[in-house]
């Protein structure tokens, strides 16, 4: 693929991508450490685990507004 394409692929990025990526979209974390061969979800949590500003901001606003602010 990458001749074909006339492009390096940096396989250890494409594999923290997928991580995140999923995490990203709400995957639980113990599907992503099974899909990623993760003895367990420790190793996920340390390398995959970044939650993205916007994401944290909307869970602290939809927790405050399920709470009614209180």
């Amino acid at each position: 693929m990458e001749d074909d394409l006339d492009v390096k692929f940096d396989l250890r990025m494409c594999r923290r991508t997928f991580g995140q990526r999923y995490l990203d979209h709400d995957v639980d974390i113990e599907s992503v450490s099974v899909l990623m061969g993760h003895a367990n979800t420790k190793t996920t949590e340390g390398f995959y685990s970044r939650k993205r500003l916007n994401k944290a901001m909307d869970n602290a606003r939809n927790s405050w507004l399920s709470s009614d602010g209180q």
